[in-house]
């Protein structure tokens, strides 16, 4: 197996699945965290995120398809994207792409799915094709509150990440989630939420 990368919940690697090139998540222990509520904690992580990967791409978002989930090693065996993430190619000469983001997180939260880790580096491009990756942070929730937060997130990121696209490119972001049926209201509690965060 070959080490992609590794962030601060998981390791990724590089495999083959049933002859298939394969991406290996792997859960990392927390060593400062009690050792049944890290196993209960990784486990269910692990399972909810497969879930949420499988609900994603039931609704028409591209995902990588999930292969296998090991609830006991905490790992799920799932397609491996071959391409860029979306943050290293992304410029004003293709900021159509952020619209595209914009309807793909507003069919998300119309049917109750928050992604919980919103930006360019979780959104690979594959051809033509715009594939969300880790769900690992995610939740299902209606609560507006919870979907406003997930556009925050975004916004927060994509403005240290792409300053030279803003304000432009995300206007489209949320032009291309009002336009793909995300509510006026959620745009509006996001808002809101940025100013409480801004002033306290």
């Amino acid at each position: 197996m070959e080490l992609v990368r590794q962030g601060a919940e998981a390791k990724l690697f590089k495999a083959k699945f049933e002859g298939k090139t394969a991406l290996l998540k792997k859960r990392v222990p927390k060593r400062y965290r009690n050792r049944q509520l890290d196993d209960r904690l990784r486990s269910t992580r692990t399972t909810g995120e497969a879930n949420l990967l499988r609900k994603a791409r039931s609704l028409g978002i591209k995902t990588p398809t999930v292969y296998a989930v090991d609830k006991k090693k905490k790992e799920i065996a799932m397609q491996f994207i071959e391409g860029p993430r979306l943050k290293d190619v992304l410029e004003k000469k293709n900021l159509s792409l952020c619209k595209r983001v914009g309807e793909a997180i507003a069919l998300m939260h119309e049917n109750g799915l928050i992604h919980g880790d919103l930006t360019t580096s979780n959104v690979m491009v594959k051809g033509k094709d715009l594939f969300f990756i880790d769900f690992g942070l995610g939740k299902q929730s209606k609560k507006l509150e919870d979907k406003a937060v997930d556009l925050l997130v975004f916004k927060k990121t994509f403005e240290a990440t792409h300053v030279e696209l803003m304000p432009l490119g995300w206007e489209k972001i949320v032009s291309g989630y009002l336009q793909a049926g995300g509510a006026q209201e959620i745009v509006k509690q996001m808002q809101k939420v940025e100013q409480r965060v801004r002033y306290h």
